[in-house]
C-alpha cells in the first residue's frame, strides 16, 4: 500500500509539472493557450482554462474548461473529454477531479472524474475531499451532517454516519461519533480503538496525543496507549523523549492554614458560595468545600443567588437549581435571569424567538417576540414586526406593538416614539400626551419636561406650563436644580415653587478651592492666601501656592518650598520640601530630591526621605515602594517588613500577602513568614476566613519505555 502511495505522488509530480510548460492567453475575450515557444495548442475560445478555483495547471495532457458558465474537461490535442456540464471542476492532485452538478434547481451534489472522464465517484455527496488514495466525503442528514471515507472508485472505506472524520497521518482516520467521541481508524477501515478519545493529534514519531476529559495521554499507530491519560498537557519532543505538565492544583486553607481539601483546576474562584471550577475548556461547579457538585463539562457556567445556576452546553443554555433539579432545559440559544423572570431566545428557522418565564420554569408570555428587554419595574418592553409594545409579569400585553420607541416610565407613565414623534401614554397604554416633535422627559408626579431649542419647560400631565429656564438644569427625584450664571443655585419643587436659594460669596478672587476646617483656600493678584465661611480674608495671599487645612496645618509654599503654617499664618514647619501633603491623623507625606518620607504635626522625621512612594492603608500602616519593590512601616514610622516584595497585600485579620518572582505567601505584619512563599495564587475569603491557594505544575521530562 505504501509503494502504491508512492507511485501516486510520483505521478502527481508529473502530471502537473507539464502546467509549467504552458502560458494562458486571451484574444478577444476568449481565453486559450501557448506552449513555452508561443504555439498555440488551443485556441482562444474559452471563457476561462484551468479550474473553477481560479487555479491552472495541465494534469496528464488535460485540463479544465468553462463555457456558458459551465466547466468540462479538453485535452491539449482540442479534443473534449467532457461535455461542459458541470458547475465546479477541481483538481485535488492525484488522477482525479472532483466536480459538482445541480441534479435539480434546488440540489447541488458532488462526485469524481478520473482523467478520462469517467465517472467514478458519483453524485451522491454535498463535499468531497480527496487525500491520497482515499477521499473523506460528506453527506447532509435533515440539520446533521454525516462522514465516511470512500475509495477513489466509491467503494465503501468507513460508512458515512459519523460527526466528523479527519486524516490525522498517512493512513490513519480520526473518527467522531455524534455523542462526540473518536476512535482510530486504519486506511483499511479497521478500527483500532474504540470511541473512548476525546480529542486526538496528528501523529509525530509514530505517536498520537490522546485527551479524555482534560487528561492527556500517548498512543501509538497500532492503538496502544502508550501513556495513560494522566497529565494536563503533553508535547512530544522525540520517539524516546516527552515533556508532560500535570494540573494546577487547588488548596482550601483555614485560618491557621490548614488543608481543607485541594482540587485540580486551571481556574478556580468563590460565586455566591459556591466555587467555579474550569479545566481543559470545560466548567462545572464545586461546593464550598470543593466537593463536585456539577460535572466539568460545559462550556460555561454561570452561578447565580438563590441556588440557581445557568447551565451552557453545545451552543444551547438550561436554568437549573444547585441540586441539580430542571427549571429550563438546555434548549435555549439566549437565556437572561432578572430576580424572578428569565428572559429566553431560540432561533427558529434563522429568527429569534423570545419568550418570559419566571423561575419556577413557569412560561408567562402569551406568544412569542422578535426582542424582550429588561423588566423595568413595570414592564418587559417587546418588539414584534419591528415595532415596540410591552408586556407584564403575567405575561399580558399591556401597551400594544405599534411605538417606534419606549423611552422611559414611571409609576403610571411611559415616553415612547411614535411615528418618530414624542409622546407619553399611560401604562394602560392611553394618550396623556399626543405625539409631537419636541424631546420629552418623564418626571415623578405626572410632570415631564419638554425642550424647545434651548428653552427647557416644566409642564404637568395637562400640557400646562409650570415653569421655564434657558439656564443649566439638573433634574432630581422630587426636584430641578437650575444653576444661574453668576452662581447662584435654585432648587424647584414639580409645582414650580423655589424652595432654596443660594447665592455666591462675592469677593474679588482669580480662583477658589475647596474649603476645610472653616477655611477656603483663594487666589488673588497672583497669590495664594485664605478666607473664612463669610469670605473675610484671614490669612493673606502672600504664598506662592497652598493646599488645604488639615489637623490645623495647612501646606503652603514660599520661594519655591514647602513647609506648613497654622491657622495664624504662623509657619510651624520650616518650608524646605519640594512638595508635601495634607496631615491625616497628625501625618503627612513630603518630598525631597524625588524621594517621599513622612513626617508628624512636630515637623519630627517618621520615616526618612528614600522610598519612591508612600500609600497610606490604615490609620496604623503604610505601604512602601522602593525599586519597584513592596513592604510596610507603622504610623509611628518602624519598618516592619522591608521593601523586598513584587506585590503586598495587608489582609483584615494583620496578615500579609506577598509575592517574590511571581510566587506568593504570607507573612505578619511584623513580617514573619506563616505560609512560604511557593504559590502562584492566594486569594482570601474574608467571609469564611479561609485562603484558596494554587500551585501551578511544572514542565517535566519523561522518557518513553520500550
Amino acid at each position: 500500500m505504501i509503494r502504491c502511495v508512492l507511485i501516486l505522488f510520483f505521478l502527481t509530480g508529473c502530471f502537473s509539472s507539464l502546467a509549467i510548460d504552458y502560458e494562458r492567453f486571451r484574444e478577444n475575450g476568449k481565453v486559450g493557450l501557448k506552449d513555452k515557444q508561443g504555439i498555440i495548442i488551443i485556441p482562444a475560445s474559452f471563457d476561462a482554462l484551468g479550474w473553477s478555483d481560479g487555479n491552472f495547471s495541465v494534469i496528464g495532457q488535460i485540463t479544465g474548461y468553462r463555457q456558458n458558465n459551465k466547466w468540462g474537461l479538453i485535452n491539449l490535442k482540442k479534443k473534449f473529454i467532457t461535455k461542459p456540464d458541470y458547475n465546479s471542476l477541481t483538481w485535488p492532485g492525484g488522477d482525479r477531479i472532483i466536480i459538482s452538478k445541480f441534479l435539480n434547481p434546488y440540489t447541488i451534489k458532488f462526485g469524481a472524474l478520473d482523467l478520462l472522464g469517467k465517472l467514478v465517484i458519483p453524485f451522491s455527496y454535498d463535499a468531497i475531499n480527496i487525500q491520497g488514495l482515499h477521499a473523506i466525503v460528506m453527506i447532509k442528514n435533515g440539520i446533521h451532517y454525516e462522514y465516511g471515507v470512500v475509495d477513489l472508485d466509491d467503494h465503501s472505506i468507513i460508512p458515512v454516519r459519523y460527526k466528523k472524520i479527519t486524516s490525522i497521518g498517512t493512513l490513519r482516520y480520526a473518527v467522531q461519533n455524534f455523542y462526540d467521541k473518536t476512535a482510530l481508524c486504519n486506511e483499511q477501515g479497521k478500527w483500532i480503538t474504540d470511541f473512548i478519545i476525546d480529542e486526538i493529534s496528528d501523529f509525530h514519531h509514530n505517536m498520537a496525543i490522546i485527551t479524555q476529559g482534560w487528561r492527556q495521554g500517548i498512543i501509538d499507530r497500532n492503538g496502544e496507549i502508550k501513556i495513560q491519560p494522566s497529565f494536563r498537557a503533553i508535547h512530544i519532543i522525540s520517539p524516546e523523549q516527552l515533556s508532560v505538565r500535570k494540573a494546577n492544583e487547588w488548596k482550601l486553607l483555614d485560618i491557621n492554614f490548614k488543608e481543607i481539601q485541594k482540587i485540580e483546576a486551571d481556574d478556580l474562584y468563590e460565586s455566591n458560595g459556591l466555587y467555579h471550577l474550569s479545566i481543559g475548556g470545560k466548567e462545572g461547579i464545586t461546593d464550598d468545600q470543593l466537593q463536585p457538585q456539577w460535572p466539568t463539562e460545559y462550556n460555561s457556567v454561570e452561578i447565580l443567588p438563590y441556588n440557581q445556576v445557568i447551565l451552557k452546553k453545545n451552543g444551547k443554555s438550561g436554568l437549573y437549581r444547585t441540586n441539580h433539579t430542571t427549571i429550563l432545559p438546555i434548549v435555549f440559544d439566549s437565556l437572561c435571569v432578572q430576580k424572578n423572570f428569565v428572559r429566553c431566545m431560540q432561533w427558529i428557522n434563522g429568527k429569534a424567538s423570545w419568550q418570559v418565564y419566571d423561575t419556577f420554569g413557569i412560561k408567562k408570555s402569551r406568544r412569542t417576540y422578535e426582542f424582550v428587554d429588561r423588566f423595568n419595574g413595570k414592564f418587559f418592553p417587546v418588539k414584534i414586526r419591528g415595532f415596540f409594545g410591552a408586556v407584564d409579569r403575567y405575561g399580558e400585553e399591556k401597551i400594544a406593538c405599534v411605538y417606534d420607541s419606549i423611552l422611559e416610565v414611571n409609576d403610571s407613565l411611559v415616553s415612547v416614539i411614535f411615528k418618530k414623534q414624542y409622546g407619553i401614554i399611560t401604562i394602560e397604554d392611553r394618550w396623556k400626551v399626543i405625539p409631537q416633535k419636541n424631546p420629552l422627559k418623564l418626571l415623578a408626579d405626572n410632570h415631564y419636561l419638554e425642550k424647545q431649542d434651548t428653552i427647557v419647560f416644566l409642564k404637568d400631565i395637562k400640557s400646562n406650563t409650570i415653569y421655564f429656564t434657558d439656564q443649566s438644569l439638573q433634574v432630581f427625584n422630587d426636584h430641578l436644580q437650575e444653576t444661574l450664571a453668576d452662581g447662584t443655585v435654585k432648587e424647584i419643587n414639580f409645582l414650580g415653587k423655589i424652595i432654596s436659594r443660594k447665592e455666591p460669596v462675592i469677593f474679588r478672587a482669580e480662583q477658589i478651592f475647596r474649603e476645610s476646617e472653616g477655611y477656603t483656600g483663594i487666589k488673588r493678584d497672583g497669590k495664594f492666601g485664605f478666607v473664612d465661611s463669610h469670605g473675610r480674608l484671614r490669612i493673606a495671599n502672600r504664598y506662592e501656592a497652598i493646599g488645604e487645612f488639615h489637623d490645623g496645618l495647612a501646606p503652603i509654599k514660599l520661594l519655591g518650598k514647602w513647609g506648613y503654617i497654622n491657622a495664624a499664618d504662623q509657619i510651624m514647619i520650616q518650608p524646605t520640601y519640594e512638595s508635601c501633603g495634607d496631615f491625616d491623623n497628625r501625618i503627612a507625606q513630603i518630598c525631597r530630591k524625588g524621594k517621599k518620607g513622612l513626617i508628624n504635626a512636630e515637623g519630627k522625621e517618621l520615616l526618612e526621605l528614600r522610598y519612591d512612594s508612600i500609600k497610606k492603608i490604615s490609620n496604623q500602616l503604610f505601604l512602601l515602594t522602593l525599586n519597584s519593590l513592596k513592604g510596610l512601616a507603622s504610623s509611628t514610622g518602624r519598618m516592619l517588613i522591608e521593601p523586598r516584595f513584587e506585590s503586598l497585600e495587608v489582609l483584615e485579620n494583620n496578615q500579609v500577602v506577598v509575592s517574590q518572582n511571581k510566587q506568593y505567601g504570607v507573612l505578619t505584619t511584623d513580617g514573619l513568614s506563616v505560609l512560604p512563599i511557593s504559590y502562584s495564587k492566594i486569594i482570601y475569603l474574608p467571609e469564611k476566613k479561609m485562603f484558596l491557594v494554587e500551585q501551578k505544575a511544572l514542565w517535566e521530562t519523561l522518557e518513553m519505555k520500550e
